[in-house]
């Protein structure tokens, strides 16, 4: 066993060095038609490529050593191009590979000339790529174009960070698009660039207390027309940013209890008469609804019980038999918001006769008999194919389910969703039995043997119906989820409370371009 591993082992080794050897024979010739076509950089990589694969190889080592002068002149005027049409960001890119290049040709004996110290050229690069983009961005700054001075300062910032003053310049650029968006009355986005601005540098200028009073002006605009699911995200805005801004957490709870949406389930109609374990449909749809959407709900949801109704209908002298899906029933109901009604129109069981089927297939059958070797007999095992009978038995149970559900609001009558019920769940079975030979004593296909050892039993009634009530349910409860149990989509006020806080226009203060002088004067002044 030790000898069989060795040898698996040594003609592992053996196929690996072949390979090796054949790719870096491979990688040579490539680098020998790049050389005559005077790619000397490209050659050199190659000529890399197969000493990597095949350290010790002499002949692309000697064709890399003569070459790599050339390729090194070759690369470096690439660079200095560049560099020369102020294209520092692909400057960088070629000093970095050519920093790599004399790396690799020196650990091979092959760096034979002096050569510039490409990493302190990077170094230049990312500090000229920083100027070009901060002189860009003051450009625009002193433009107003702040979005665009936004991503050239932070351009300035990606080689260089801190670079002059570019992220005090970014922040103040948030921050005056955020007074533009709130002369605009764009309340909104006037808040987000306030919050970006205190971002890049935490507690910058009042940015916060603007972002947070905005929140709460919205808040309280969503509050005074009763759209409090709105006004409760918006002073939850004010806590993430600024937990104890004036009275906000009284405004939540206030938000909270006025944004509660109570839902009462009225009837669901079951002229079918069927029932699953003396409960009826209806009744199940509605307690899987009920039990469900109480778990994926939010805590907005109230799902009002049986008693709970009937003691607000009884307070306001009404009663549950009076109240149907026509809004003269209802329309005088109070402390409830939505009504839910349903119908059952049809429950069809579906269970067709068992069906079978007289199947063959034909298998390899072993038996015992006498075999010669060298004229000598001896007592053997044989094979034959044969044909194996047996049954294949199908069966399938379906329940078909049809009606519908309707949720209506109780302040305007208004149906909400309707939801048409058209369910059909079943299962089925296939198998064989009844073999003409044993199974255990044959060779037979996998598929044979999936069927004969395949499920028997259907599914009951009860459990089918189950499923049709599961399904019937998690429909129902994904619409009401998309439709009640969401803020309303409605636009931004234009006018708010703190609108006197907001800016008539914008006054533009000109921060100038830095300079070392003054940024040396702006740090000695933080150290006093």
């Amino acid at each position: 066993m030790k000898v069989k591993r060795y040898l698996v082992f040594s003609l592992s080794m053996l196929l690996a060095f072949v390979w090796g050897c054949s790719a870096a024979y491979q990688a040579v010739k490539r680098g020998d038609e790049l050389s005559q076509m005077k790619n000397y950089y490209g050659a050199s990589q190659e000529y890399l490529t197969a000493l990597n694969l095949e350290r010790d190889n002499k002949d692309a080592k000697i064709k890399l050593c003569q070459i790599s002068r050339q390729a090194y002149d070759q690369k470096l005027s690439i660079a200095e191009n560049s560099e020369k049409t102020n294209d520092f960001e692909s400057a960088m890119r070629q000093y970095s590979d050519l920093a790599n290049f004399l790396d690799r040709i020196n650990s091979y004996n092959c760096l034979n000339f002096a050569a510039i110290n490409a990493r302190a050229k990077i170094i230049e690069m990312r500090s000229s790529s920083s100027e070009k983009y901060y002189k860009e961005a003051e450009s625009l700054f002193v433009g107003e174009d702040y979005s665009n001075a936004i991503q050239r300062y932070k351009d300035a910032l990606r080689h260089n960070n801190p670079y002059k003053d570019s992220i005090e310049k970014t922040a103040e650029s948030y921050y005056r698009i955020a007074r533009k968006f709130e002369a605009q009355r764009g309340f909104r986005n006037a808040a987000k660039n306030y919050e970006n601005a205190n971002i890049i540098i935490k507690g910058y200028k009042d940015a916060v207390n603007k972002a947070a009073n905005l929140y709460y002006s919205l808040g309280e605009y969503f509050l005074s027309k009763q759209l409090c699911r709105n006004a409760w995200n918006d002073f939850n805005e004010v806590t993430r940013i600024k937990p104890d801004f004036k009275n906000v957490n009284e405004k939540i709870k206030e938000a909270e209890a006025c944004a509660i949406t109570k839902i009462a389930f009225i009837k669901f109609d079951n002229p079918t008469g069927r029932n699953i374990g003396g409960a009826s449909m209806g009744d199940l749809v509605f307690d899987e609804i009920k039990s469900s959407l109480q778990k994926r709900a939010s805590q907005f949801i109230r799902i009002m019980d049986r008693d709970e109704l009937e003691t607000v209908l009884s307070e306001q002298k009404l009663g549950m038999s009076g109240i149907t899906d026509e809004y003269s029933t209802f329309k005088r109901l109070k402390g409830v918001h939505y009504l839910i009604f349903g119908k059952l129109s049809q429950v069809y069981f579906n269970k067709p006769v068992q069906k079978q089927e007289n199947r063959q297939t034909t298998v390899t059958e072993s038996y015992d008999c006498i075999r010669y070797h060298k004229g000598k007999p001896y007592n053997g095992s044989c094979s034959r194919d044969v044909n194996v009978h047996f049954k294949q038995i199908s069966e399938n149970i379906s329940v078909s389910l049809t009606g519908s559900m309707k949720v209506l609001g109780v302040s305007s009558g208004e149906q909400v969703i309707y939801h048409n019920i058209n369910v059909k769940e079943g299962d089925s079975v296939t198998y064989a039995t009844d073999f003409s030979k044993d199974l255990s004593q044959i060779r037979v296909d996998s598929a044979i043997t999936a069927l004969a050892n395949a499920r028997r039993d259907l599914t009951g009634e009860d459990s089918i119906m189950k499923s049709v009530v599961s399904a019937i349910a998690n429909d129902m409860i994904r619409q009401i989820l998309d439709k009640i149990d969401q803020a309303q989509s409605v636009t931004d006020p234009v006018e708010l409370k703190a609108e006197s806080e907001a800016p008539k226009a914008v006054k533009t203060e000109i921060l100038q371009p830095a300079d070392d002088k003054n940024l040396k004067k702006k740090s000695s002044g933080k150290k006093k």
